[in-house]
């Protein structure tokens, strides 16, 4: 059986509230992070997205992709996405990751389980699934609508709780979240590993 094809999705739909400015925005890689991890994916994916809010400002050529529903969760750039493409998989990447680059996406794609409703990798420092750098299979799409019904709109709880790959061996750097203006500039600086 052919897997199902595999989309990109950048995770921009946030209010940046902590870094008080658009997090999609930042210069790590010489332009602007969303603008990065879009072409990372173009490399691993047959279409790629960006995710927003309905107000933000995405150039046309960025694919801009609305949350569609009224969760206040990646859950919402996720569910849109397979709104767009239920028998499509989805591979989502958080802009708030600045060590994520092609070679990551391209172990990750490497490592994926279609039989499995996601494929994710491990972050030890947290002891748990990175939920926003993820590949998401179709098959997850009715059951993450059925958690969010009960109330419960963590990614992480879902892979907790449901059959998925997890993969273990990549250098935990690639988790390093950037979301204030303390942690961007350490990062910047070379004070937290880049």
């Amino acid at each position: 059986m052919e897997s199902p094809i595999l989309n990109g999705l950048v995770l921009a739909g946030g209010l940046s509230t902590r870094m008080g400015s658009d997090k999609s925005l930042i210069d790590y890689h010489g332009k602007p992070q969303r603008e990065y991890l879009f072409d990372a994916l173009k490399i691993v994916c047959r279409e790629v997205y960006v995710s927003c809010r309905g107000e933000a400002d995405v150039p046309a050529q960025l694919n801009p992709l609305t949350d569609k529903f009224d969760i206040k969760s990646p859950l919402n750039g996720i569910l849109s996405a397979f709104e767009l493409c239920d028998h499509c998989a989805w591979l989502t990447v958080p802009v708030d990751l600045p060590n994520v680059s092609s070679d990551v996406l391209r172990f990750m794609v490497s490592r994926r389980d279609t039989g499995k409703l996601a494929t994710c990798f491990f972050d030890s420092s947290a002891g748990s699934p990175e939920p926003l750098l993820t590949i998401w299979e179709p098959s997850a799409q009715p059951l993450l609508v059925a958690q969010v019904a009960k109330g419960d709109i963590s990614p992480r709880s879902f892979l907790l709780s449901h059959d998925v790959r997890i993969i273990h061996g990549m250098d935990q750097s690639i988790f390093l979240n950037v979301n204030d203006p303390a942690s961007r500039r350490d990062y910047t600086s070379g004070k937290i590993s880049n």
